[in-house]
């Protein structure tokens, strides 16, 4: 509706989900200058949702395998909209994430793994993974037993040793401290709410991270942008060279074939040998051309080809790939699948060309603007010899 409030994209997801959000705007609260997004809750059997491809693995060939899965049908999971993709619209742009787990089903739930797994890989600096309702177990030792269980199956989807923190959350101390048998001692309400404390205090901090959060999206996009560019700027020049000597394979052949009919009229032979200098000329021709032809399509589709498109990373990335760069591969997972896409729909000759100078202006951005930024939104600077300094407060006791 609103277009100042920022979710016209979600139209992209159908009606569907259209037709099933609300808008609460509430003025009888302390705090101001907040949107909370509140998703419906998780649930089982969830549609896989698997990419074109594997994850890049770094073995010693340096190889990438194709995925052996396509895409499903559809992605609706019985919601009428596709949940996953739409937790991800909402996960990038949010400031700060809560993902909260029930003591019942800590977990377990295969949509919230999957979830997870998908929607919000790359956000872990604005993640937070909640034990919720920790305030309802009676004994601690029904606590101990759901807090591993909730760790024991994250430990199966992230990819970690080190697992992130799990805070945990529970009413206020004041709301429950009269109803001793609704769940665990004071003792131990103490911590929770300490617990409790420290999830609210990263919540209220949004507004201050919201300048850091979308410098951040930027850079991101950026890094997006640039792989990208790089890798078609470089599959359209092999692809323009390919085409001209498919070209200059057409003019050679015909200048062959146009000379061996002259120097045949020149050297006066026979009206018939003439005849049959050409057609066999005309026929030579007719297959190298068509020869030409099939490998610069052979040629076109196999840099499209997922076994292609690596191989061109690779290439232009080769020092980074040998520095053991996890940047670069992050990026490349996520360009790929769209990538490939666009290329096998619309063609080599469909993509426009990428200029040089248009390559060195995005390496500008990252090396110099972006920096720029972060120095102007950073509430402490420092110094080369390593001392911290507040310019605002510097400034403020020189005056």
């Amino acid at each position: 509706g609103d277009p100042d409030m920022g979710f016209s994209g979600l139209r992209q997801f159908g009606p569907g989900l259209i037709h099933h959000t609300c808008l609460k705007v509430r003025k009888d609260i302390n705090t101001t200058n907040f949107m909370m997004v509140d998703s419906p809750g998780m649930i089982d059997s969830p549609i896989s949702h698997g990419s074109l491809f594997d994850s890049y693995t770094d073995s010693k060939k340096s190889q990438f395998t194709p995925h052996k899965r396509s895409f499903p049908v559809s992605n609706l999971g019985g919601r009428g909209y596709d949940f996953e993709s739409v937790v991800k619209w909402f996960a990038e742009r949010a400031d700060v994430i809560l993902l909260f787990f029930d003591p019942d089903k800590p977990g377990t739930t295969g949509e919230t793994l999957s979830t997870l797994t998908n929607s919000l890989p790359g956000l872990d600096h604005k993640l937070y993974i909640i034990l919720n309702k920790a305030d309802k177990f009676e004994k601690i030792h029904d606590f101990a037993r759901a807090f591993g269980s909730l760790c024991w199956n994250l430990s199966k989807v992230i990819q970690r040793k080190d697992l992130p923190r799990v805070y945990t959350m529970c009413l206020p101390e004041s709301s429950i401290q009269d109803h001793q048998n609704d769940g665990m001692k004071k003792s131990g309400l103490k911590d929770l709410e300490v617990a409790r404390n420290a999830v609210l205090e990263e919540v209220f901090k949004a507004p201050k991270r919201r300048i850091d959060n979308i410098i951040t999206r930027l850079t991101d996009s950026v890094h997006m942008l640039q792989v990208h560019a790089t890798i078609v700027h470089d599959l359209k020049a092999e692809y323009s060279r390919a085409k001209w000597g498919h070209r200059g394979t057409i003019f050679s052949v015909l200048a062959t074939g146009t000379s061996l009919s002259g120097l045949s009229v020149y050297a006066k032979a026979p009206v018939q040998a003439s005849l049959a200098l050409s057609t066999v000329s005309l026929l030579l021709s007719s297959g190298i051309i068509y020869i030409s032809y099939k490998n610069l399509i052979s040629k076109e589709k196999f840099m499209t080809s997922v076994e292609g498109l690596n191989t061109r990373f690779e290439m232009c990335y080769a020092s980074r790939l040998a520095e053991g760069d996890e940047m670069i591969h992050s990026v490349w997972k996520r360009i790929r699948d769209g990538l490939k896409l666009t290329l096998g729909t619309s063609g080599m000759k469909s993509i426009a060309n990428v200029k040089a100078y248009e390559l060195k202006e995005l390496e500008r951005i990252l090396e110099n603007d972006i920096p720029s930024l972060r120095r102007s939104a950073a509430p402490v600077q420092f110094s080369h010899t390593g001392v911290v300094t507040n310019s605002k407060v510097g400034q403020n006791e020189a005056s």
